[in-house]
């Protein structure tokens, strides 16, 4: 029996008119009250997430996306966009796990088709192992100290509750000019991109386009086991989250 990936993998249809077509009937039964007809984010239920403050729903036109595994200021993957539709984003976007795979597919083709982002060629995704560093004291110690030297702080606050000076005085503002606001990393829940080792460290080496969070990978070029420490100091200032 196929299962996770290799699954939704297998139900892919092949990007044609007649996938994109039924990926459009998905589209505006599901998606355009928040991204509006056209794809613009500019649904009426999106003025309501977020009037003037980010984020918004997302502008599927301008082809900018945060949640990736590629590089900062490459197109996502479709694996990526399937993640995002499949998993939803915490507190903004649902799961939409109920459609099938083959209709999840379809949609991805149509969201495509609304930017020219997704006729170049196809970038590569960054490599992501395995967590390979255990959460010690010392771990948490050395992720502690590049978190600072990193300046997170700036943004996320000391404690990581989203209280930085940038954030504190408002200077934080997303591609679009609207304000927007750190990450709590004191609550997983709150995690967009998915609050797992691999997700944080997704996050890190990809930053989230559009925002004031940057890619850190050119970082840590050929040290990119340290990144483990960071994600290991992250993960310790919050709780598990708990069903």
């Amino acid at each position: 029996m196929l299962s996770g990936v290799s699954f939704a993998q297998a139900m892919k249809p092949d990007d044609n008119q007649a996938t994109r077509e039924q990926g459009r009937a998905i589209y505006e039964r599901s998606c355009l009250f928040c991204h509006g007809g056209a794809g613009k984010g500019d649904g009426p239920a999106g003025w309501f997430l977020g009037r003037y403050s980010a984020p918004r729903p997302r502008d599927f036109t301008v082809g900018e996306y945060k949640f990736r595994t590629t590089a900062s200021g490459e197109a996502p993957t479709d694996q990526d966009l399937f993640r995002t539709l499949t998993r939803g984003i915490p507190g903004f976007m649902p799961s939409f796990a109920s459609l099938s795979a083959e209709d999840r597919w379809a949609l991805i083709a149509y969201i495509k088709s609304l930017s020219d982002v997704f006729r170049q060629e196809a970038a590569k995704p960054l490599s992501i192992g395995l967590p390979s560093i255990p959460p010690t004291p010392e771990s948490l110690e050395t992720g502690g100290t590049l978190y600072r030297s990193l300046e997170c702080f700036v943004c996320h606050g000391s404690s990581g509750g989203g209280d930085g000076p940038l954030a504190e005085a408002g200077s934080l503002h997303d591609g679009a000019g609207l304000r927007i606001a750190p990450t709590d990393l004191t609550n997983r829940a709150s995690y967009k991109n998915g609050a797992s080792p691999r997700d944080i460290y997704r996050t890190l080496i990809t930053g989230l386009d559009g925002t004031p969070m940057p890619s850190y990978a050119g970082q840590f070029v050929g040290k990119e086991e340290q990144l483990w420490h960071v994600v290991n100091y992250i993960l310790s200032l919050s709780p598990e989250v708990r069903p």
